[in-house]
């Protein structure tokens, strides 16, 4: 959904992108030498084409190996996850199925990693009367060292595998391997095994190393706004709307050399959701324009089932990790200015108290 700003349309530094996906299923490994967490994912759209694709999570040196199937159209630069990115490998599965819908999910993946250890996956666990599931926000930027967005993964209908349910399976190397476990699971008779379907990524301001003109950059959404700056980015995808909105109206920086001081506030929002907000910040520096986004309003969660609620208070990561974000652009350059971008964190724990949570450290 990327999409260049309008002739006259106001200069600004933001930009969204929003990607989808079909179906999830997660689990944390604890204990294990080789992967520390693993998750299959489903596409059916006519973006990504139709399949599914594996990351394994490693436990050496935090990095993600991705597997996936032949005929998928994916980027490798739109996934940051934990330490970066390992092997990325287009992979023929002897086995690779992934069911997720309203009655439960149907999981059955086999095939083998880079090393010749077998990977297989089985889980079913269907409720014939339906599932109830929740809005939730997924915590994957938590552990995310080097970001190069701000990752808002919102699952608008997750769940939670049942504890009444059959026992999943999952097999490395043909060694049944331990699962990460939520504490006091016997009274919220859930597993620490995520699923959803209809997933809505929505990844804001992009991190732009090399000088770009702005006039160029790709804001994934269009722009609301007039003379006196941008009042809010909207964008929309799959039936998802993604929104990010400015009060006061964020200046024009079309003439960067009469950019003076100004402060404010911004809110992100998925199909009318309040996800995180902020401050911002533009001004004059160096002969350049210094433009400062900082997150201070975590999730706050709402209309979860009790049990839900329950785990995001006694673990605050899952509301308190967009917190640790912070974003900076420097605008330099006349006629045609340019832009450079970054993201850092500002926080060390890295998804540590996650992990402590879900004994999967």
């Amino acid at each position: 959904m990327a999409t260049n700003r309008r002739e006259g349309a106001p200069l600004h530094p933001f930009a969204l992108k929003i990607d989808l996906l079909d179906r999830m299923l997660n689990f944390e490994i604890t204990g294990n030498p080789h992967y520390s967490g693993l998750e299959i994912q489903g596409f059916d759209d006519p973006v990504h084409g139709q399949g599914i694709l594996v990351f394994l999570g490693r436990s050496d040196d935090g990095r993600t190996d991705v597997y996936f199937e032949r005929g998928l159209r994916l980027d490798p630069a739109s996934y940051a996850v934990g330490n970066g990115l390992g092997k990325w490998l287009e992979t023929e599965f002897e086995i690779a199925s992934l069911d997720v819908d309203a009655s439960g999910v149907r999981a059955n993946v086999c095939f083998a990693d880079t090393e010749g250890r077998l990977i297989e996956v089985r889980a079913g666990d269907l409720t014939p009367r339906g599932r109830r599931t929740a809005a939730f926000l997924a915590p994957m930027g938590a552990a995310i060292t080097e970001p190069r967005s701000l990752p808002l993964i919102w699952m608008s209908k997750f769940d939670l595998l049942r504890r009444t349910g059959p026992s999943p399976i999952v097999r490395i190397d043909e060694r049944e391997v331990n699962l990460g476990r939520l504490p006091a699971e016997w009274l919220i008779r859930r597993r620490l095994i995520k699923i959803t379907s209809d997933l809505c990524a929505v990844y804001i301001n992009p991190s732009q190393e090399d000088p770009v003109p702005m006039d160029k950059l790709e804001t994934g959404g269009e722009t609301v706004g007039g003379e006196c700056g941008i009042e809010a980015l909207a964008g929309s995808a799959g039936g998802h709307q993604a929104r990010l909105t400015f009060d006061p109206p964020f200046p024009d920086l079309s003439e960067p050399s009469s950019v003076g001081s100004s402060t404010g506030t911004w809110s992100a929002t998925i199909d009318g959701t309040p996800i995180v907000g902020g401050a911002w910040q533009v001004g004059p520096r160096n002969g350049e324009v210094r433009v400062d986004l900082e997150v201070i309003d975590g999730w706050q969660p709402k209309g979860l089932p009790l049990l839900m609620s329950i785990v995001t208070r006694v673990a605050p990561v899952f509301r308190s990790w967009p917190t640790t974000y912070r974003w900076t652009a420097t605008i330099a350059g006349g006629g045609r200015p340019t832009m450079t971008s970054q993201w850092s964190r500002t926080d060390g724990d890295r998804g540590e108290s996650y992990r402590s949570f879900t004994r999967s450290s």
